[in-house]
C-alpha cells in the first residue's frame, strides 16, 4: 500500500479524484472514537460534504464518559443542522451499543450503553451503512470483490449502497459478520463492518472505496485488479482526507 502525498490542512490530501464526481468537496473523517478533531477540520474545510465514517465511541485512551457522549451529540447536531452535507456511517464499536447479536468490540463500555443506546436508536434515521457518489463508495470497513459476490451475494449491476443500506434478512449474517482476522470464525471474510486489510487485498473491483477501521498513520491507498481503496483511519494522528471532485 502507498501513502498519499500531504499537500496541505494538517495532512488532508488530494490524491482521490473521482471522474464522475461534480459539485463540492467531500471530506471524509474517519474514525472518531471521542475525538472532537472534527470539528477543526470542519471548520477549516467549510463549504464541503463531510462524511463520517463510524466508530464514534470507545476511545483508545481515558476519557470522561460525559465528553464521550456529548462529542456524539455535537455530531448528531451538526448532521441535523445540515442532513444534506453530512452523511454519518456507522462501524463496528457503535453497532454494538444498539442491535442484538452484535459480535463485541474491545473497549465495550457498559457505563455509557444506556445513554449510547437511546442516543443512536431516537437518531436511527440519521445514521447509515454505506454512502455512494458515483462510482465511489464509503463504508466504515470495506468491501473485499469475493465477499460481496459470495457471502453477500450482492448485484454489481445494481448501486452498490442501496443493497448495503437494505439487505435482505439472507444478507444480513454476511453484512455484520467479523471475520476470522478480527477474531471471528475460521476462512471468515469480515463485512463492512469488521473488514481487515489482510482480508481487502482485492477490493471491489470497479469501485474506489473510501474506509475507516484499519488504522493508517497517513491516508493510504491500495489497488489491485481494478479496484481501489482510501484507508482513512487517522484522525488520531490529526489526518483526513478531502476528496477533490
Amino acid at each position: 500500500m502507498n501513502t498519499i502525498k500531504d499537500v496541505k490542512y494538517y495532512g488532508i490530501c488530494e490524491d482521490a479524484k473521482g471522474n464522475d464526481l461534480k459539485g463540492q468537496s467531500i471530506i471524509a473523517i474517519g474514525d472518531i472514537h471521542g475525538l472532537n478533531y472534527w470539528q477543526k477540520v470542519v471548520k477549516e474545510n467549510p463549504n464541503s460534504k463531510y462524511v463520517f465514517l463510524g466508530d464514534y465511541l470507545d476511545p483508545n485512551a481515558d476519557m470522561s464518559h460525559d465528553l464521550l457522549i456529548d462529542n456524539l451529540q455535537q455530531i448528531v447536531q451538526f448532521k441535523q443542522e445540515q442532513p444534506k452535507n453530512v452523511v454519518l456511517l456507522l462501524g463496528n464499536h457503535d453497532l454494538q451499543y444498539f442491535l442484538r447479536g452484535i459480535d463485541r468490540c474491545s473497549r465495550y463500555d457498559m457505563f455509557i450503553a444506556g445513554k449510547a443506546r437511546p442516543l443512536f436508536v431516537e437518531n436511527q434515521s440519521l445514521f447509515q451503512y454505506a454512502h455512494q457518489e458515483g462510482n465511489t463508495i464509503f463504508t466504515h470497513a470495506g468491501i473485499a470483490h469475493h465477499w460481496f459476490v459470495r457471502d453477500f451475494k450482492g448485484d454489481l449491476t445494481k448501486n452498490i449502497a442501496d443493497q448495503l443500506n437494505n439487505p435482505t434478512p439472507i444478507q444480513e449474517t454476511a453484512l455484520y459478520r467479523c471475520g476470522e482476522c478480527r477474531g471471528g470464525e475460521k476462512d471468515a471474510v469480515g463485512g463492512i463492518f469488521w473488514a481487515d486489510t489482510e482480508e481487502l487485498d482485492e477490493p471491489l473491483q470497479g469501485y474506489t472505496q473510501v474506509v475507516g477501521h484499519n488504522k493508517v498513520n497517513n491516508v493510504t491507498v491500495h489497488i489491485k485488479n481494478g479496484g481501489r481503496i482510501v484507508f482513512c483511519d487517522c484522525l488520531f494522528n490529526k489526518r483526513c482526507l478531502r476528496y477533490i471532485l
